[in-house]
């Protein structure tokens, strides 16, 4: 009996590899389409992290008559209440967080710096308090940057105010990096004495402190612990670093340098260091006082931009395209 067989045939090796070109060229292209999707996700979730804070600041001012301080110095001041800790650990009542906020020894810290204050278990409190709201996923610093869980995104404005020394500059620096943009300084007034909403040492601001209006004043924007020497300490810590964040220094100017050999812009020079900054290309998301969300270009005229960190300057400006 003669026995029919069907021959089967293959691909050729040429078929098989123009099939992997072809695969090759269609995820090269679909590629940067889902990472496009991807951080306009993050950024969505940046921009309701810093809706909630809004929330959680008119919450806190409902509540005590004024907004909290930009955070404090290591040491006591004159017996004030709350004298440790920074504006996001004053908020932390308001973000659903009142069980962490009762374990900070805010007013008898084991040291000076509450940073330091220990779990009954003895671990760092630094390393175990983590609140997502607070860190934006477009950033690279993950959540454990520094050995800190207390990491970051989002600081309070001290609007377009210098850091460091009265006259800029870091005097203990090496280069000691005088403040180039120190002549765009605004009059300081208000509750805090600075020109924007938030400084440091328990100086708050009310309501009525924003007379340029709360749609025109920056209170809250973007931060990189990358970039600042005073940022990568986490919320907790009780210095500078959080109130004093300034829209005198350009929006995403670069201070991500870890060596002073770089010059000036690099993470320990006190001028540079202190602006708001992001991984969203083009600039930096802010929360207005009025609790609206607003993405500025980091290409916006300088004087426009010190004029929205100021609350009280009589030359009212709006967010271009808000």
């Amino acid at each position: 009996m003669k026995v029919n067989r069907r021959s089967g045939r293959g691909f050729t090796l040429i078929e098989l590899l123009v099939v992997i070109a072809i695969i090759a060229i269609l995820v090269a292209l679909l590629l940067p389409a889902v990472q496009q999707a991807r951080e306009a996700a993050r950024r969505t979730q940046c921009k309701n992290n810093l809706k909630q804070l809004g929330i959680a600041l008119h919450n806190y001012h409902d509540t005590h008559g004024k907004f909290p301080p930009g955070g404090f110095w290591n040491n006591p001041h004159n017996g004030s209440l709350y004298q440790q800790g920074s504006l996001l650990a004053h908020l932390l009542p308001y973000v659903e967080q009142a069980n962490m906020y009762q374990q900070i020894p805010f007013n008898n810290p084991p040291a000076l710096n509450v940073n330091e204050g220990r779990m009954p278990d003895n671990r760092l409190m630094r390393q175990v308090f983590f609140v997502p709201g607070f860190v934006c996923p477009s950033d690279t610093a993950g959540n454990n940057f520094n050995s800190r869980s207390t990491v970051q995104n989002y600081a309070g404005s001290k609007g377009a105010d210098n850091a460091g020394s009265p006259t800029g500059g870091n005097p203990n620096g090496n280069p000691t990096c005088p403040d180039a943009y120190l002549s765009f300084r605004k009059t300081r007034g208000g509750g805090n004495g600075v020109s924007g909403p938030f400084y440091r040492n328990g100086r708050c601001d009310s309501m009525r402190d924003i007379t340029d209006g709360t749609s025109n004043t920056i209170f809250i924007g973007e931060v990189r612990p990358e970039c600042s020497n005073h940022i990568r300490q986490g919320w907790l810590q009780a210095n500078n670093g959080q109130g004093m964040v300034s829209t005198l220094y350009p929006i995403n100017l670069d201070t991500c340098n870890s060596s002073s050999a770089s010059g000036c812009n690099w993470i320990n020079n006190w001028t540079n260091e202190f602006g708001f900054r992001s991984r969203h290309t083009g600039g930096a998301q802010f929360l207005l006082g009025d609790g609206a969300v607003r993405f500025i270009s980091e290409n916006i005229d300088h004087e426009t931009y010190n004029r929205l960190g100021a609350k009280m300057d009589g030359l009212t400006v709006e967010v271009p395209g808000g």
